[in-house]
């Protein structure tokens, strides 16, 4: 059952407001959905992250979501009953120097603040990484150059990004925040130390002995005040793990360490692959194949200080992306399949899959969320992010220009995966 609410909030700035609330799959299970606000794009919600880490305020939420067709990034603000409005920032990217958006473009959020950054293809020579908190500030990578001097070309394709902790650079912040670290092809390069004016950005060339490097993921793993790199290789399926130095610029970097394969046989991730933080010593693999290889998807968890596999992977195909739920007694991934059928339809669903300390407790899924009202090819799933929501965690999703944020959900055994969330109503 759904029930239209009348919106009565911000009409100015969400133009083509709709709210509802409807349940799910069971009676407990709440969420909002809001269709696109009037913010130009063609194509709303081509990606979404949260917006705030939740340590500045125990009340509401923000998302940031990108737009397509042309270009935007926007915020969603939810106060602490869960009504959702455009905050002050719509930023149309074009007037940042983004004249276009890549297929699937990178959306990050810094672990220790409200920033956001945004990875994207700039113009044939470069790469653009914009940052910022409620706006964007953009940095420009083309040629970049190793401390040595040499100098290493890179394509225009970002192929993955992370958030790390780098150690200080020379004549840099001696204590730097978290920024991020880019990768094309084999060569990664930062973009938290302002090269002097004249010099070009520092960047490493990775390498695993004689093997090629295809980087379609990254991560990271502490490293004390530091963090060491994961490497996720679209060549062979290894992962590798590199000392932070690869932030600070070197002529090569070999790894500190591999897996012999992330899966037997080995799976290959495409672009858009992610290596998502679960604790300080795990992580989540999240691999899709390149829509033209196929659907294949992966998905596991690896003990980040032996590199070795916890558990069986879950190989279930047509997941595009990932989330990590922590409900504070419970961790889950979140997982986003948009092109999957639901009650004969092709409108896609999102599947959580419960995390224990030996890796996925079964492949069956905890919880199945779709759209109660779907429309054919809705792409439900699309992208998925989980959103600190007075002082928890709450699941967003991405549809074709909707938005939905489960504020309480039920999961199939009956059981509250989180209760009520929200407050005030």
């Amino acid at each position: 059952m759904r029930t239209t609410i009348l919106c009565l909030f911000a009409a100015a700035s969400l133009a083509a407001c709709k709210w509802t609330e409807f349940d799910d799959l069971q009676n407990q299970t709440w969420v909002t959905s809001t269709q696109k606000p009037d913010v130009k794009s063609i194509d709303y919600g081509v990606v979404i992250q949260r917006g705030d880490d939740g340590s500045g305020s125990a009340t509401g939420g923000t998302l940031a979501v990108i737009g397509a067709g042309p270009g935007t990034y926007s915020e969603l603000t939810y106060n602490q009953a869960g009504a959702s409005s455009l905050g002050t920032t719509s930023l149309a990217l074009a007037a940042q120097g983004i004249m276009t958006l890549d297929p699937s473009p990178i959306l990050l959020a810094s672990p220790k603040s409200a920033e956001v950054a945004l990875v994207t293809t700039g113009d044939t020579s470069s790469i653009i990484v914009a940052t910022g908190t409620h706006t964007l500030g953009v940095h420009q990578l083309s040629v970049v150059t190793t401390t040595l001097g040499n100098t290493v070309t890179i394509a225009s394709t970002p192929d993955a990004a992370t958030y790390m902790q780098p150690a200080p650079f020379p004549g840099g912040d001696p204590n730097p925040a978290p920024g991020p670290l880019v990768a094309s092809g084999d060569v990664v390069m930062g973009t938290i130390y302002a090269p002097p004016a004249g010099s070009k950005q520092p960047a490493c060339k990775l390498t695993d002995g004689t093997n090629p490097i295809q980087v379609r993921a990254l991560g990271v793993v502490s490293a004390g005040a530091t963090d060491d790199v994961l490497v996720w290789n679209g060549a062979d399926g290894k992962l590798l793990k590199y000392p932070g130095s690869v932030f600070n610029g070197c002529p090569t970097q070999t790894p500190l360490a591999s897996t012999n394969m992330a899966s037997t046989p080995a799976f290959l991730p495409g672009h858009g692959s992610q290596i998502l933080t679960i604790d300080a010593t795990h992580v989540l693999l999240q691999g899709h194949q390149d829509v033209a290889k196929g659907t294949g998807s992966f998905l596991q968890v690896y003990d980040t200080t032996t590199l070795s596999p916890v558990g069986a992977a879950i190989t279930t195909d047509g997941m595009r992306g990932a989330a990590i739920l922590n409900t504070g007694s419970a961790m889950y991934a979140v997982a986003g399949y948009p092109s999957s059928a639901v009650n004969g339809k092709a409108t896609g669903k999102v599947l959580l899959f419960a995390i224990t300390p030996a890796g996925f407790a079964t492949d069956m899924p905890a919880e199945t969320l779709y759209d109660a009202q779907p429309d054919s090819n809705e792409l439900f799933g699309r992208c998925v992010a989980v959103m600190p929501f007075n002082g928890k965690q709450v699941i967003a999703v991405a549809a074709d220009n909707e938005i939905f944020v489960y504020f309480r959900v039920q999961l199939a055994d009956g059981t509250p995966l989180y209760d009520e969330t929200r407050q005030g109503r």
